[in-house]
């Protein structure tokens, strides 16, 4: 049916009288957060300072010992620790959601009063809904195209045709995750950009797959996959929608295909208002922007693998109202600051991709 343009129909029997509306059903629709890894990162930060250190410290070094050495009476030797490495994390992202609604003369596009309240209340969820969207599809778009700041061991590369044979390109990944992992456990100075002396555990590295992989092999019936519990327990992590990966390019005018790094507002030729486009979303083409500001989705990325998700410092979230008395109108304003989003220089970030054709 098409839009309702507010024209009744005629009675089909008194053609001088119209069929009323029988009701007004207020629709809030469904947004579920499904994708929802910025839950995990979130860090309270509070409201006092805006900035977090994360200081990372080195390991000792073991020296020959004999007892009665010259060495060994020397009480007053100094054995200083390496220098330790501090990042800092500040908040200095502040982002406002608005709604303006009145309980006047809107009320007049309402039959009934429950009808009213309905839509007043699905209104004002969308004050809390918003800032959920925003920071899920923020953070989504982030991890999906961080990028490893130890550049010797910052990616893993395969050869995976899922189209030709899912079953190899499932025990490809699964043999060639579980070579990853098991070096990751062992001790090395590769995976952080810091290059202190790490041997993670099971319990520290979180995979976060594209869909489109992980769903190629798991999503058909074939037993060596099904019923592999080895092959299996490869593939636990967390999915992403493809379109969330890929790298950020140099673009300063959008091309088709691009998608936001991160929110944007684009000033368009002939609006009065900047255009909105959201982290993950794509840019029409032809728009200015910065270089940075857009990214390319690149399908051939199988997963990210990391041994602590970026944090995400949430510093407020204030929800107040004003009511204007001389149009008896009511604004509302949700208010919140949060981190830039970085990724920690003392933990590993690594992009396994396929080069195949």
């Amino acid at each position: 049916m098409p839009t309702f343009n507010g024209q009744l129909k005629t009675n089909a029997i008194q053609s001088a009288l119209f069929n009323m509306i029988i009701s007004q059903d207020i629709i809030g629709g469904k947004i579920k957060n499904n994708y929802n890894l910025v839950e995990e990162a979130k860090e309270e930060a509070g409201l006092y300072g805006d900035t977090k250190l994360y200081i990372d410290t080195p390991t000792l070094t073991p020296v020959d010992w004999v007892q009665d050495s010259d060495d060994a009476t020397n009480l007053l030797a100094l054995d200083r620790p390496g220098a330790p490495k501090t990042q800092a994390l500040v908040i200095n992202v502040f982002k406002q959601v608005r709604l303006t609604k009145d309980d006047y003369l809107s009320k007049q596009a309402f039959g009934t009063e429950g009808a009213f309240v309905a839509y007043q209340s699905v209104l004002e969820s969308r004050l809390n809904k918003t800032k959920e969207v925003y920071l899920n599809k923020t953070y989504n778009t982030f991890i999906g195209n961080a990028v490893g700041k130890n550049a010797s061991n910052a990616e893993v590369k395969l050869e995976i045709n899922t189209a030709a044979d899912q079953n190899s390109a499932g025990e490809n990944i699964a043999y060639a995750m579980s070579n990853l992992i098991d070096d990751m456990k062992d001790y090395s100075t590769d995976y952080t950009k810091n290059g202190f002396e790490r041997a993670f555990g099971d319990e520290d590295i979180k995979i976060v797959w594209n869909n489109k992989y992980v769903n190629a092999v798991k999503k058909i019936d074939l037993p060596s996959i099904f019923h592999d519990d080895a092959l299996q327990a490869s593939f636990v992590g967390e999915k992403l929608p493809a379109r969330y990966f890929g790298a950020a390019n140099n673009h300063t005018t959008s091309v088709a295909g691009d998608r936001a790094t991160h929110d944007l507002y684009i000033t368009v030729a002939g609006q009065s208002k900047p255009k909105y486009v959201a982290a993950g979303d794509l840019i029409p083409a032809g728009l200015t922007i910065t270089a940075g500001d857009a990214y390319t989705v690149n399908d051939k990325i199988i997963c990210k693998v990391f041994t602590k998700l970026p944090p995400l410092l949430e510093a407020f979230s204030v929800g107040t109202d004003f009511f204007n008395a001389k149009n008896l109108s009511t604004n509302m304003y949700l208010t919140f600051g949060h981190s830039t989003l970085e990724l920690l220089d003392s933990e590993a970030c690594v992009t396994v991709y396929d080069t195949a054709e």
